[in-house]
């Protein structure tokens, strides 16, 4: 099996847990969480520091996690290259930032494995690194919200060890991503910048079968 990008304990250094990464783990959970009424299982591919898991476990989630690296002790050791998994197994599969790790020619066929796993839904993020600047508005007794503004990198992406590409740079624009989304047999439900940041986009994907 092709050994992780990184090692283990880079998740565990202060630096990749900002505060900006701690809220999209809500977020992620959120649209998890509401993707279907009857939302039980939930398999989650690269838990990283494994908080999005937590928060979904402390909403009564049944949290399945699969991972490359047996170090960060998921559930499942497996390449999600190589997925051998039921059709159907789980109500909803997440991928936080995962399928950029991939050559873009594999992005859609890794696409159409998730749809066939997931009863209700598929849910993932993609970097999408933007340059600009947040807002963030603090109300008593409303809910904080906040608005990102900012301008795509158009430069071309080179591979860094990690992240063969990256939503907005050249040649992998917002529409070839929904093109590629679309023709692995996924419906796009949603897709939009979570508030406040400027290095994501979130996709939630309904199954066509």
């Amino acid at each position: 099996m092709p050994k992780a990008q990184v090692d283990s304990l880079h998740y565990s250094n202060k630096n990749y847990l900002t505060m900006v990464r701690s809220i999209m783990h809500w977020v992620q959970a959120k649209e998890v969480s509401e993707a279907s009424p009857d939302i039980q299982s939930v398999l989650e591919i690269g838990p990283g520091t494994g908080h999005t898991s937590w928060i979904l476990n402390l909403w009564g989630h049944q949290v399945t996690t699969l991972d490359i690296d047996e170090s960060l002790q998921p559930d499942i050791v497996a390449n999600i290259k190589i997925l051998d998994l039921p059709a159907n197994e789980y109500d909803v599969v997440l991928a936080a930032e995962i399928l950029e790790h991939l050559p873009y020619e594999e992005f859609e066929p890794a696409l159409k494995k998730l749809g066939e796993i997931a009863k209700h839904a598929v849910v993932i993020t993609l970097p999408a690194p933007l340059v600009g600047m947040s807002l963030m508005a603090n109300l008593s007794g409303i809910r904080p919200f906040g608005l990102s503004l900012g301008i795509p990198y158009f430069k071309k992406h080179s591979f860094d060890g990690q992240h063969y590409w990256e939503l907005g740079k050249r040649g992998y624009s917002l529409r070839k991503v929904k093109q590629s989304i679309q023709a692995s047999g996924l419906e796009i439900v949603k897709c939009y910048r979570p508030k406040l940041s400027l290095y994501c986009y979130m996709f939630v994907l309904k199954p066509t079968h």
